[in-house]
Parts: C-alpha cells; sequence; structure tokens
C-alpha cells in the first residue's frame, strides 16, 4: 500500500435547459459531466524487465517463462506483487434528456434518456472491490494504456415511471364506483445498453510474470469479435466470435512461442446483452370506519418474465466455452401480494 494514499474526489460540471410546453408538461435537456481524481487501484509493480543482448537485465539476455525471476527490477521480491496507490483517473459524459407530466386527473409520468460514456483506467481486470483492489491489465507500467470503458459504462439508458389513481366516477352505479375507485398503480420500466467486455488471455504476457488473469487477448485481425445475429441465435450459439483472436505474439527476444507478450486487444473491446425490466404495483386503501382501514397491494417484479443474461466467458484460453453465455442477469417473474389491516 502507498504511503502517500489521498483521498479521492470528483469535479461534477453541468448545463441543463427547461422548457414547459403544453400544460403541465416539462421537458429537460443538458449536459452533465464528471471528473475523478485519485481513484484508487493496483499495479504489479516488479514487472520483469525485456532483456537484449545489447541490454542485458541481470545477465539475461533474452526473455523466457524460466527467466522472469531474473528479469524482475526488485530481487528477492516475488513478481505478480502489487501496489495500491490513489494515482488514476476516471470522466463521465453525459446527454441527459427527460420528459415530465406533472400530476394532473390522477395521472403523472416521467421519462428519461441518458447517452453517456464513462472512462477509467483500472476497469478489465479481474480485480475486486475488496480493499479497491482493482489490477492495471497488459503492461503495469503504462497505465494510460488500459484507459478504456469502465466495466458498469452503458451507452444508453431509458427509464420510464408513472402513476395513475383510478377517479371516484361518481355517475356510476354504487356498487361499481365502489369497486373500481380508488385503485393506484405505478410502473417502472427500464431498457438499457450492455456492459463493455474486456477479451483476456491467460496465455498472453508470459514474461512478465504478471498474474494471468489480467492480460489482454490478441486480435487475429479476420474477423469481427461479437458474432451477427439475433440475440436470441447469439446466446444459444456464441456470443464472442473466436476467430477473430489469435495466440499472443512471442515477445523480443523470447526464446519460444510460449513466451508470450501482451496482446492488442483494448479494454472493453464489445459489449454484452442490453438489459429491459418491467415492474409494477396496483394497491388500494378500503376505508372500513373512521379510524380503520384495510391495505391491498400487489407488486409484479419483471412483471413480462423476460430473460436478461449475462456476459459471455471473456477468457480466450477457456477454449470451447469462450464466448458462451451460460447465465441470466436477473430473477424470473416474482409476485409478492400484502394484505394489511390498519387501525
Amino acid at each position: 500500500m502507498s504511503s502517500h494514499f489521498t483521498e479521492p474526489y470528483t469535479e461534477e460540471y453541468n448545463l441543463n435547459t427547461q422548457i414547459q410546453f403544453l400544460r403541465d408538461y416539462l421537458f429537460e435537456v443538458g449536459y452533465v459531466g464528471t471528473r475523478s481524481v485519485h481513484v484508487a487501484g493496483c499495479t504489479e509493480f516488479n514487472q520483469a524487465l525485456l532483456a537484449s543482448p545489447t541490454a542485458p537485465v541481470y545477465g539475461a539476455t533474452n526473455n523466457s517463462i524460466g527467466n522472469v525471476v531474473q528479469r524482475a527490477p526488485y530481487q528477492g521480491v516475488a513478481p505478480g506483487s502489487y501496489n495500491c496507490a490513489s494515482e488514476y483517473n476516471s470522466n463521465y459524459n453525459s446527454l441527459q434528456s427527460s420528459v415530465t407530466k406533472r400530476l394532473s386527473h390522477g395521472f403523472q409520468f416521467l421519462g428519461s434518456y441518458t447517452w453517456s460514456r464513462n472512462l477509467d483506467e483500472t476497469s478489465g481486470s479481474s480485480g475486486s472491490e475488496v480493499f479497491e483492489l482493482w489490477l492495471l491489465t497488459n503492461d503495469q507500467r503504462n497505465p494510460r494504456g488500459d484507459y478504456g470503458l469502465t466495466d458498469f459504462d452503458r451507452t444508453h439508458r431509458g427509464v420510464f415511471s408513472l402513476t395513475y389513481t383510478t377517479p371516484a366516477f361518481a355517475t356510476m352505479p354504487s356498487l361499481v364506483r365502489h369497486a373500481i375507485t380508488g385503485w393506484q398503480a405505478s410502473g417502472i420500466f427500464v431498457a438499457q445498453s450492455g456492459t463493455p467486455i474486456t477479451i483476456l488471455d491467460d496465455n498472453a504476457g508470459a514474461v512478465y510474470g504478471n498474474y494471468p488473469f489480467e492480460n489482454r487477448a490478441q486480435l487475429s485481425g479476420t474477423a469481427r469479435p461479437s458474432t451477427s445475429g439475433s440475440l436470441y441465435s447469439r446466446v444459444i450459439g456464441q456470443y464472442l466470435n473466436p476467430a477473430a483472436f489469435t495466440s499472443a505474439p512471442e515477445a523480443p527476444n523470447g526464446t519460444s512461442p510460449a513466451d508470450t507478450d501482451f496482446g492488442n486487444s483494448g479494454v472493453g473491446l464489445v459489449r454484452g446483452p442490453g438489459q429491459r425490466n418491467i415492474d409494477m404495483a396496483i394497491e388500494r386503501t378500503i376505508p372500513i370506519v373512521e379510524s380503520q382501514s384495510l391495505h391491498f397491494r400487489a407488486e409484479f417484479f419483471n412483471l413480462t418474465n423476460s430473460s436478461n443474461f449475462a456476459n459471455p466467458n471473456n477468457t480466450v484460453s477457456s477454449g470451447a466455452s469462450f464466448g458462451i453465455i451460460t447465465a441470466t442477469s436477473n430473477n424470473p417473474r416474482i409476485i409478492q401480494l400484502a394484505l394489511k389491516y390498519q387501525f
């Protein structure tokens, strides 16, 4: 851990315009951006140096898996040792818009859309939120080479929420009026882009002695990284295209093809499946006497019982399972009923 750990902070800036149109309607559009500095992250500081006959490293003149320890800059310290510090940056830029209908005649809604881009230097790795152990991928001495889409970036996100209360229907027969008056329905619909996927290769970067699961894969240059077709066909088949990737190249002055260099694919190379969800609730309070009432509520989570799929296996070296989706990222439809007597 760095002895000069600085508390991270975020600067935010925005410009916003609001326009009222028609009655009870408001349109809003604006730019929102943030810049975060002193973000926590970790580097494997004892990454092996590259040797050559003209620039030997502790006597080594070539680069192989066998002499990783000999080429480590700090002798006596294990390769893969890491140091955590608050020296990384991230930024967020977005166009945010919304349409609001104020409450009238028992009805109101809010619809919003965000188009954004979120970038940092520590995404794409297999790090952990525990102690903020986010690690760099590929070259540990070049954080800017890891600058790319964050793991949680969503290019497009739309949200629509509403509430509606049924009117009194004073002109209807008494029995019908009491049956349909006073119900309140509310719902929220969310649709958003999938998250970025960084393609990793456990066999890449072998001559550096870093953790194998932090190295990016090599592009073949002959095919697109993601497959084409409908989401259904890609889920039951392969979401990522194995033909788009190849073995990592041999490192300079390597002794065999197994002495690999880093792969050349970028952080957040492709996106996972998008998500959509509808939640809804219906409720009513039924007065009994002045101080007593009965409250009924029904809640529907994932109302349409839609499957939202998790990201596929993103490690090229995992073989036949690479690029395949094996899980969902949401629950099936859940219905909850509640009845409460208040007195």
